[in-house]
């Protein structure tokens, strides 16, 4: 269904692959309408997108999202359309009012990464059951997914497959919001510095880490939009080049600095620290 809506609205544009697609649309070719009263109660919208056949609109229905409605803010005549596992994700754009805000702390760096989930310049490690529970999820879904394609069948049609990957989203989503919302309850910075994201572990599948990737690179990202919205947090995406090498305490860099995915000790100052920590350091 969601490769059939693409189609039409890219028209002739061929395509070699669907999955991960996202649209940008605006007021010009895309209309929200609420649905008529006493009709289609399964739904509360009718999202109405001109296609580059003339005449020939398509409809998508849609739900109500309580916790997008309760936020105080103004929906805009903004919308995206994602592809996630051969279903089409709407979103509707909706800008924030900002909350009473004070700053407690001027700039803090944050490096990304899956034990723990983040790691800051001061030395806090925030989200250490992170990558616990990615590899207990890695176990299911590569053993899930041998067993259907020894049968001959796709892990994308299978619903077990499927509801692990659900799983999964449930998880990222719900844990990269409760890691960062506690990073401001500690810190309350006027600006974060960040890595630019890549989310990977030798210690996981090619599947998990695409799924990482996929997913909570996009996370991670909206969550911080929010922070921004909300908040006025300035957010700093910067380049990590070296910053897991160089040792924060001299400068030295070196490959062999990084002992592993937690530890760090400098060849030539000798300085051992947490390896996050360590590029959270030099990030700032």
């Amino acid at each position: 269904m969601a490769k059939k809506i693409f189609k039409h609205l890219l028209g002739n544009n061929r395509r070699p692959r669907f999955e991960g697609i996202s649209l940008h649309l605006d007021g010009k070719v895309a209309e929200l309408e609420p649905r008529k009263e006493g009709k289609a109660k399964a739904f509360d919208y009718w999202l109405k997108l001109s296609t580059l056949d003339k005449g020939k609109p398509v409809l998508i229905q849609l739900k109500k999202n309580p916790y997008a409605e309760s936020l105080e803010g103004e929906f805009r005549n903004f919308y995206q359309l994602l592809e996630e596992n051969g279903n089409i994700k709407v979103k509707v754009v909706k800008e924030l009012k900002k909350r009473n805000y004070v700053p407690a702390t001027d700039t803090i760096a944050i490096d990304l990464g899956l034990n723990p989930l983040i790691a800051t310049n001061s030395g806090d490690l925030i989200g250490r059951q992170f990558f616990d529970f990615l590899k207990r999820m890695d176990e299911k879904i590569v053993k899930r997914m041998a067993q259907v394609q020894r049968n001959g069948g796709l892990p994308s049609r299978d619903n077990k497959y499927r509801e692990y990957v659900r799983r999964l989203r449930e998880f990222l989503k719900n844990e990269i919001n409760r890691v960062l919302n506690r990073l401001i309850n500690l810190y309350k910075p006027m600006k974060i510095i960040v890595e630019r994201l890549d989310f990977r572990s030798p210690e996981l599948s090619k599947r998990m880490n695409r799924l990482i990737q996929n997913f909570g690179k996009r996370y991670v990202k909206e969550k911080l939009e929010r922070l921004h919205q909300l908040y006025g947090i300035e957010i700093v995406e910067v380049n990590p080049a070296y910053s897991s090498q160089e040792c924060s305490s001299c400068g030295y860099v070196d490959r062999e600095n990084r002992k592993s995915t937690q530890e760090f000790e400098c060849k030539c100052c000798g300085n051992k620290i947490n390896a996050q920590v360590n590029g959270a350091k030099n990030l700032l």
